[in-house]
């Protein structure tokens, strides 16, 4: 299984069902327009407004996320038609595991403390741990009980491959929102770049899980 491999079909679904999606992401995209108009417009936001920000955009990827993977891996029947609203305890589940690797990696960024070789080190120390366990979202996402030991023990022959997927073609899709940061007024687009870019990034975390737990099953 290559990761070219992946990356293409993660885009070939994502065109394929893309009014499906279109519809599923319209009210997380909206949000998430109305989030990054209120922040350009906005001299000075207080800590409770930043906070709220942050928790709207946390519920907001984690439904796009949610939405995707089903949308993927289940077929458009398993979303309702404009996408899931009301969060559920899959929803709670998926952000309690996305702040449990958070706080995992914490310790690992303490690696680029060392001299010269420092950041590359904690770099790949985050990506590796990332990689290795991130097949726990497509799973949660379709009900799948997986924990993290389920994907560290899933990825064990495919960690570069993972490590690939899971961080480094993150960070080529958010080049796009990136540079948009160097451009006045355009927070709010920024924020919907992000949004469809995070598309595909879910989109190919689905397709390596789907080839992975058969292979797994197969075994």
């Amino acid at each position: 299984m290559l990761t070219w491999e992946i990356l293409t079909k993660a885009f070939r679904y994502v065109y394929g069902y893309r009014m499906q999606l279109g519809k599923a992401l319209l009210f997380p995209l909206s949000i998430m327009a109305a989030i990054g108009l209120y922040e350009s417009d906005s001299e000075s936001i207080s800590w409770l407004s930043l906070i709220t920000v942050f928790l709207a955009e946390i519920l907001v990827y984690t439904v796009v996320a949610i939405n995707t993977h089903r949308i993927i891996l289940m077929g458009p029947p398993s979303v309702p038609e404009w996408g899931i609203f009301k969060p559920s305890k899959r929803e709670l589940i998926f952000i309690l595991y996305s702040i449990s690797i958070g706080l995992i990696t914490i310790p690992l960024s303490l690696f680029a403390l060392i001299p010269i070789i420092g950041f590359p080190v904690a770099f790949l120390a985050i990506a590796y741990v990332i990689g290795r366990s991130s097949l726990v979202f497509p799973a949660v996402a379709t009900d799948h009980r997986w924990t993290f030991s389920d994907s560290w023990r899933a990825t064990k022959n495919y960690q570069i491959l993972m490590m690939v997927i899971a961080v480094g073609f993150p960070i080529i899709m958010g080049l796009p929102e990136f540079l948009l940061g160097f451009f006045p007024h355009a927070t709010m687009l920024a924020k919907i770049v992000s949004v469809l870019t995070f598309v595909f990034v879910v989109a190919a975390l689905s397709i390596a899980f789907k080839a992975i737990a058969n292979e797994r099953n197969e075994n």
